[in-house]
């Protein structure tokens, strides 16, 4: 009986020992894969500050902390800070992260989209077919803060949520993809009463950075931004569609919307009042039937 318990002890010593091996394997590794990672965007041309970064949570979790991060592209047509950010990750699950940043100020397109939160939620997963999943929300909401949305003072959201779907890199890189998607989404967004989802793609070469020459390569490149799948709700009724959107020579929205009534509803009473069958962004403006509606700005200086 004894010998039986000495040889159960022993079993279990032997194993706490190659776990905990294992463990601070991973976690020294996913420290130095973080670190490797912003040395790589940096040769890519972002501008990137931190402070500590810090392996932890054993024996449960694997953790990496990142203190007082700050990137940006060198155009800063993309904006991101973080007081702290965490990324959590098990030893089963290494190609699983779940991103918790704190303290959160961000801009996008040459900052005509403004936000900050507090709590800012992310996960990262790569899957067997190569493609990478990333999905980005606030969780609550109470905190977060949408001051401009394509340089307009925007509704008050309840909840939102991104989504997307990255092709590799060195993929892309090897065959081409003039013309082809290299980025899936999905994006929704609600107030009280609305709600609002996209489902589509980007077309065209990668955008390194935000800024005249990259746009103008990816627009002269075949880019092209697709709405398969547009569905706008109210209470009363709801409209779906698609839309194709590029840039023009002056770097403003190009494309067309189209749009279909199911019932009635806030959109569908725009279309009953303007006799809708056609709409275009074109010239810098968005127009109904040829009717300018609303005047469009550039999204580069």
């Amino acid at each position: 009986m004894i010998n039986q318990l000495r040889y159960v002890v022993g079993v279990m010593f032997i194993a706490l020992l190659i776990y905990s091996g294992l463990w601070y394997t991973a976690a020294f590794q996913a420290e130095k894969d973080v670190a490797a990672k912003f040395a790589q965007w940096r040769d890519q041309g972002l501008r990137i500050e931190h402070g500590k970064i810090e392996h932890g949570g054993f024996p449960y979790r694997i953790t990496v902390s990142v203190s007082d991060l700050k990137l940006h592209t060198r155009a800063r047509g993309i904006e991101f800070s973080a007081n702290e950010m965490l990324l959590v990750s098990h030893l089963w699950t290494p190609h699983h992260w779940i991103a918790e940043a704190r303290g959160v100020t961000g801009s996008l397109a040459d900052g005509s989209t403004r936000f900050s939160d507090g709590f800012l939620h992310g996960s990262y997963k790569l899957h067997d077919n190569g493609k990478t999943l990333i999905v980005i929300n606030s969780l609550e909401t109470d905190d977060f803060a949408l001051s401009k949305l394509m340089g307009r003072h925007p509704p008050k959201l309840v909840e939102w949520e991104l989504a997307f779907w990255l092709a590799d890199s060195e993929e892309k890189a090897a065959n081409g993809l003039y013309g082809s998607r290299y980025l899936d989404f999905k994006i929704t967004g609600g107030t009280k009463d609305k709600k609002l989802q996209l489902l589509g793609a980007v077309s065209g070469p990668i955008i390194n950075d935000w800024n005249k020459k990259n746009l103008a390569e990816w627009r002269d490149g075949g880019g092209l931004v697709e709405v398969d799948a547009l569905t706008y709700q109210t209470l009363d009724g709801e409209t779906t569609g698609s839309a194709s959107l590029t840039l023009d020579e002056k770097f403003r929205p190009l494309g067309s919307v189209n749009l279909q009534r199911n019932n009635k509803g806030e959109l569908a009473g725009l279309m009953l009042a303007e006799g809708l069958s056609s709409i275009t962004l074109q010239n810098g403006y968005l127009n109904v039937n040829d009717k300018r509606i609303l005047e469009l700005n550039n999204i580069a200086d």
